[in-house]
């Protein structure tokens, strides 16, 4: 079976994870038990979130939560915090964007997991992540529309007992099975899934998971760089079996190949630092456009209102979108999937006028990235006011 941490995806998310682990690192190795109060202070003063009931401690409710994003877990009443969660609250993080945690993450990933009833050291690997990407792959490669539905992933990949091994050639001649599935089992697959399309090459939406990628050389990259199981010795022991998974020493590896094709636009505003290319790769994102797309038919420019329709008819829906969130952030995730509230559509003009007002405010104030999610709103607003 397939398993995660239910009715919690908001926690699951990039700059969630990253406040989670500011304050766990603070707590590594005192009794956790002990300092409940304290702990649970910390993280709802961090995250601005709640970690509900008060009558229940944090480590009691949120332990395999903790567990599934590689955060920390408790050995003898003790907290244990795990490279990836001091990697995520190191001030200079190799883990500067969703991408570079995602992709050290998947490889990693496999069951049995620890973090559930039953662990098993003898029962066969499994590597969700590595599986469902290859699937993905293997679809474009196929030339067809490459999503799968949660359906899907019983039907093809648990059915036909995939574990992520498997070259790409598997993927593209896996047979449809009848594997059968509890809601229960749909629902957590369902949350794993939500969970990983946090990846800039990934979209969740209408109940479809869906590569978005447009650079061969970007796939060529996932595939050798990032989709092999990292496989390793076993342990019975559930605390050595998750801090092995979990551990980074001398293994971070960071994405070098741009996902989508990219043209000249925007790279006064990247200037070669890493986290703004997020931002970048949201603005270039074909599946992202199509949304947006669907949700404004009609194409007025958020800033300048105008209708690029009216003033350039022969050029039809002639809209970049715009992301507000901070830079180091992806897409924000709902129970929904893939979240439009934070793209905007500008014409190409005020899309490029936007990018040069935030590199001068960017470069005036001595920041490599906005602070939050309230500031990049902020300074968006503050140039829509000009042009206004």
């Amino acid at each position: 079976m397939w398993r995660w941490d239910q009715g919690r995806l908001l926690y699951f998310q990039f700059d969630v994870l990253k406040s989670i682990a500011s304050v766990l690192v603070r707590f590594d190795g005192v009794n956790i038990r002990a300092s409940d109060a304290l702990f649970r202070s910390a993280l709802e003063a961090e995250t601005d979130m709640p970690f509900a009931p008060d009558h229940y401690t944090v480590m009691r409710n949120y332990k395999r939560m903790f567990e599934c994003a590689f955060l920390a877990t408790v050995y003898n009443e003790h907290l244990v915090v795990t490279d990836f969660a001091k990697e995520l609250a190191h001030a200079d993080s190799n883990f500067s964007s969703v991408d570079d945690y995602l992709l050290n993450y998947i490889s990693r990933f496999r069951f049995p997991f620890p973090a559930f009833d039953g662990y098993d050291a003898i029962q066969e690997r499994v590597y969700p992540f590595c599986a469902i990407i290859k699937l993905l792959i293997a679809i474009h490669l196929m030339g067809w529309e490459a999503k799968i539905s949660i359906e899907d992933v019983f039907h093809y990949i648990i059915g036909n007992q995939c574990t992520g091994y498997e070259d790409i050639n598997r993927y593209t001649n896996l047979p449809q099975t009848q594997h059968s599935y509890t809601e229960a089992e749909k629902r957590q697959v369902r949350e794993m899934v939500i969970f990983i399309s946090q990846l800039s090459c990934l979209k969740y939406y209408n109940g479809y998971l869906w590569l978005d990628v447009t650079n061969p050389a970007a796939i060529e990259e996932l595939v050798h760089n990032f989709l092999i199981p990292d496989a390793g010795p076993v342990f019975d022991s559930r605390t050595e079996e998750f801090m092995r998974r979990a551990s980074l020493t001398n293994q971070i590896v960071l994405p070098t190949v741009e996902l989508f094709t990219t043209d000249v636009m925007d790279i006064e505003f990247i200037e070669g630092k890493r986290r703004r290319v997020e931002h970048f790769r949201v603005d270039r994102s074909p599946l992202l456009r199509k949304y947006f797309r669907e949700h404004n038919p009609v194409p007025v420019c958020d800033m300048c209102k105008m209708d690029v329709s009216f003033k350039y008819p022969w050029a039809g829906y002639m809209l970049d979108i715009h992301h507000l969130l901070p830079l180091s952030s992806s897409i924000a995730i709902t129970a929904k999937g893939t979240s439009l509230s934070d793209i905007v559509g500008l014409c190409p003009s005020c899309h490029r006028s936007t990018h040069v007002y935030y590199t001068q405010y960017l470069r005036n104030y001595g920041l490599d990235d906005f602070r939050s999610r309230e500031e990049a709103r902020d300074v968006y607003w503050s140039a829509v006011r000009e042009v206004a």
